[in-house]
Parts: C-alpha cells; structure tokens; sequence
C-alpha cells in the first residue's frame, strides 16, 4: 500500500498545532507532498521546514497536480468549500476543516459536486470521533426516564490580546469575520456537532444574539432553543466574551440526569443524589480522527462524520443565524 500524497492548502496554526504533528505519526499511511499559501511568510516556512516540497500560491494549480491523491483545506471559512470543490472537480480526495461552507446553498453545492465526482470528503470535525458510547448508552437505556431537556452552557474569553487561545484569536479572518454568527460557526461548530451527534438534527431553532465589542463578528452571545421530533428540547448558551467559567452541561429526564463532565458521567436522581459515575478515560479526538482517515486508506471504512452529517449541522447554523434576524423560530424538517 502506497501513502496518499496530501496537498496542503493553508499551512497556518491548525497545520502546525494539531494536524502536521498527528500526519508525521502516520508515514505508512499519508505522505505530505506539497503546499499552497499567498503569503511569502508561510513560503519561507514551508522552504524552512519542507525543503525541496513543491509550493504553489494559486490552489488551482496544487489540487490540478499530477502528483497529490489528496487536497488538505485548511483555509479561511470563506474559502473552504471554494478549494474543497476545486479538488474533487480535479479528481483529488479532500480532508476538509468545517464549517464546509458559509452559505446552506454553498454546502449543497459542495455536497452535489462530492456526489457526482466520486470523491471522498473527510470532514475534520473531532467531536465526530470521541468515545460516545457511554453516554448513549446512558440517553438509550431509560435510567433517565422519558427525555426532557439538555442544558449547556459552553462561554469562555476569546480576544488578540490576553485570550488567543494558542494564536487563533489573533486570525485577522476571525477578527472581523466574512461569515455569520461570529464565533458560534468557527469553534461553536464542535459544539453543534457534539449535540447532532447524541440527538440528531432539531427540527426547529430559535436564537438570540448579543453583540458587546466591534470585532470577531455578528454576536458575542448567542442564546438557543433547539427543539426536536420527539418533543425534547435543548437550552444552549454559547459565548467567547462572557468567559467567567461555570460551564456545565446535563441531560435531565423524567427520572434522573446525566451531568456531563470533562473526565465522567454523574447520573443523579431528581433530588441531586449521585446514582452512579462512569470514569471516561483520557483521549485525543483528533488522533482518533486522523486514525480513522487511515483506516479509509487501508481498507475503505467510512468515517464516523460523514459530509452528510456536516451539512446537517451547517444547516442548523444557518436556520439559528436566520431566527436571529427574523427574531422567530425556525423550522428546519
């Protein structure tokens, strides 16, 4: 078995941070062939770092070369789908960062192309590839009772100065953003993520947004309603402004609730005894997550998150920035 040959669109902090390191660890299975960039910066580094590896400042011509199986996105938002469709119409396979687009019809698009080209697209949305089971099996089995509702509360401080979260709040794209919702679509996408990955897709949404600074886009706060077939109901606060930490989230049923925690599950009764603790054990989702994609290399098994599964999630992005602007819910099915 040959490696895939990867083009790299978009060297930036994600490459160096998370996803060279992980590639590097795998040999057997990708092999890092070439790179695009605009800036003579990331050149000088990709020259630095990858002597003698062919770097072009037009993707166009990367994801048309003869020499990569794969194009890697890891773009600015607005250009994710652009690059993504650009590979597959040149018969690459794609490993693609999320959102997959700005726009719902955007990602339809994008969905089409994917479908008539034949190629395989790797959406990087980690979530996607985090121990679940034991809390589904918790959501499945009726310890909670008939389920009601789920909380969480997910704010943090994310700004250029003192909170950059390892150099990404510093991303002039990020700063003053071409895409909605400020940064609920950037890092939040994990959080609706994890929420469609336990509960599927809401059936309708309806959102707030809260604006209290003049950068990093449209909202520093957004509140939700999310509301699902079965007539459960989530409640979620999403903020990189607020920060103040008390972050929490629980699953409350008829009978019990989950709490669900960094390293466990508390299940607690309705008068908040602890029933029982399941222990999660420590994990790297985006180690899993590139595992997974080797696996595809070796014998063709389908990634946990699928580029379905990403434009659900893409459109209840969209239907939470549209309630916000018509201050009503949304109905997505």
């Amino acid at each position: 078995m040959k490696p895939l040959r990867l083009g790299i669109v978009g060297p930036g902090l994600i490459w160096s941070n998370t996803h060279r390191p992980i590639l590097e660890t795998l040999p057997d299975h990708f092999a890092i062939s070439a790179f695009s960039a605009t800036s003579e910066s990331s050149r000088r580094k990709v020259e630095r770092e990858f002597p003698g590896a062919p770097f072009f400042t037009d993707y166009g011509d990367l994801v048309r070369s003869p020499d990569i199986d794969a194009v890697l996105v890891l773009t600015p938002i607005v250009l994710n789908a652009p690059v993504a469709m650009a590979a597959l119409r040149a018969g690459k396979h794609v490993f693609m960062e999320k959102p997959i687009a700005r726009s719902e019809e955007e990602g339809a698009e994008l969905l089409r192309i994917a479908r008539e080209s034949g190629g395989q697209v790797f959406v990087l949305e980690q979530v996607g590839y985090r121990t679940w089971e034991p809390l589904q099996e918790i959501i499945r089995s009726g310890e909670l009772g008939e389920l009601v509702l789920y909380d969480r509360v997910s704010h943090s401080i994310f700004d250029a100065i003192d909170h950059t979260v390892r150099g990404y709040g510093t991303t002039g794209w990020r700063i003053n953003p071409d895409f909605p919702l400020g940064t609920l679509f950037d890092g939040g996408h994990h959080h609706i993520a994890t929420l469609s990955m336990l509960f599927g897709a809401p059936k309708a949404v309806y959102a707030s947004c809260f604006k209290a600074r003049p950068e990093y886009g449209e909202c520093d706060h957004v509140a939700m309603v999310l509301d699902y077939e079965s007539g459960f109901r989530g409640l979620f606060s999403h903020s990189d402004y607020l920060g103040g930490g008390q972050n929490y989230f629980h699953i409350r049923g008829t009978d019990a609730l989950v709490s669900v925690e960094s390293d466990a599950l508390v299940v607690k009764s309705r008068e908040g005894e602890v029933l029982r603790t399941v222990e999660l054990a420590e994990e790297n989702s985006h180690v899993n997550m590139w595992k997974a994609f080797a696996r595809w290399v070796d014998d063709g098994t389908e990634p946990a998150y699928t580029l379905e599964h990403a434009f659900e999630d893409l459109r209840t992005l969209m239907a939470i920035d549209r309630s916000i602007d018509e201050e009503s819910k949304v109905f997505l099915k």
